[in-house]
């Protein structure tokens, strides 16, 4: 997938600052409309970006009392970003009404669906599952190298990705390390196959620091550079993720959510298990209930190392011979689906004694 790259508006910036928002993490990004909410979308948003903004934080008044200001620079976006692709609303609302006809995401029936693109362009989209204001889950959408929309992963529940308040977080911490309380920085939402999600964060003095979109923890500096590309194994490729309206089978648990650093006896490489397809995959979790994934050094672009204990089936398509599957991963209530596809070319899986 391309990397992209695109500004934050100031009101977004300002949220990130004074942690305006913890459950819909791009609410503050402002168009004029707006055009991020499905019901309310404007073929063509005009959106104000800014290009730098202060890292200090900003509520902190001066001596007369005045709140702190955020400088910006008003730039005007690509052409292609203004508006959210008929593609990406179609896949989204078909999954969205597919995956609301089983029980675990029973709450996703008559959601409300926010849009915000993962860099200029439409390559990448974040996609909220809002209800009733409550923030339940989310989809991530993207093309595929011939340009067709699919489903590249999905989640479930709270602690999804690019939180305004994980950023605000992890940009508190950074200024102690990283960053200095007086550079202005340039924040973009970032996502690249094959699963890493991400905030580029440069700052005016030059440096570059990436941050996960998940964990709020600092990415390596290869991440910024695209070196870490050439460790990805030969063999991985696109996944066959879902790019038509498709039925999802019931979700298979094979044991409860666990911490692959709960004890790691998986490391060892008598762990290591055969696993290099579906059926495999399958038989593997009934008999081993617990089971990580690992992309060794470069784990940090599956979210990894990934705590697997299910998966989602989903039937096929007029166009697929073979059902497509999501390995299931849990972490602090969210439950995350990945294309197995990507797993299976990307890394190894360890078994975990139960």
């Amino acid at each position: 997938m391309k990397k992209n790259s695109v500004h934050y508006s100031v009101g977004m910036i300002a949220a990130v600052l004074i942690g305006l928002s913890a459950v819909c993490p791009f609410a503050s990004i402002q168009a004029a409309p707006s055009a991020t909410q499905d019901h309310n979308a404007n073929p063509s948003p005009s959106y104000e970006a800014t290009s730098l903004v202060s890292s200090s934080e900003p509520t902190n008044q001066n001596q007369d009392g005045k709140q702190g200001q955020i400088e910006a620079t008003t730039v005007s976006p690509p052409a292609q970003e203004q508006g959210i692709p008929a593609d990406v609303k179609r896949v989204s609302t078909d999954t969205v009404q597919s995956l609301s006809t089983q029980p675990s995401f029973d709450q996703w029936k008559d959601a409300e669906l926010s849009y915000h693109p993962l860099g200029p362009g439409t390559h990448s989209w974040l996609v909220q599952v809002n209800r009733a204001g409550e923030y339940i889950g989310y989809l991530i959408i993207g093309a595929d190298h011939n340009g067709a929309y699919q489903l590249n992963e999905y989640g479930n529940g709270p602690g999804g990705p690019y939180s305004m308040n994980l950023l605000r977080q992890s940009l508190k911490s950074l200024t102690e390390t990283k960053l200095s309380s007086i550079d202005k920085l340039q924040i973009t939402p970032m996502y690249e196959e094959p699963l890493l999600a991400y905030w580029l964060v440069r700052s005016s003095s030059g440096s570059e620091v990436c941050i996960d979109a998940f964990t709020g923890d600092p990415l390596p500096a290869e991440v910024a550079n695209g070196n870490w590309k050439n460790k990805l194994h030969s063999s991985t490729i696109p996944s066959s993720a879902l790019s038509l309206k498709a039925g999802p089978q019931a979700i298979t648990l094979s044991a409860e959510p666990f911490d692959p650093y709960d004890d790691l006896s998986w490391l060892l490489p008598k762990q290591k298990l055969s696993i290099h397809n579906v059926q495999q995959f399958t038989n593997t979790l009934s008999e081993s209930s617990r089971i990580v994934f690992s992309a060794t050094d470069i784990n940090f672009a599956f979210g990894g190392p990934l705590a697997i204990n299910g998966y989602q089936s989903w039937n096929p398509s007029h166009d697929l011979s073979h059902p497509v599957m999501y390995a299931l991963t849990c972490r602090t209530g969210l439950s995350r689906f990945v294309p197995l596809d990507q797993l299976l070319s990307g890394g190894g899986f360890y078994r975990m004694h139960s």
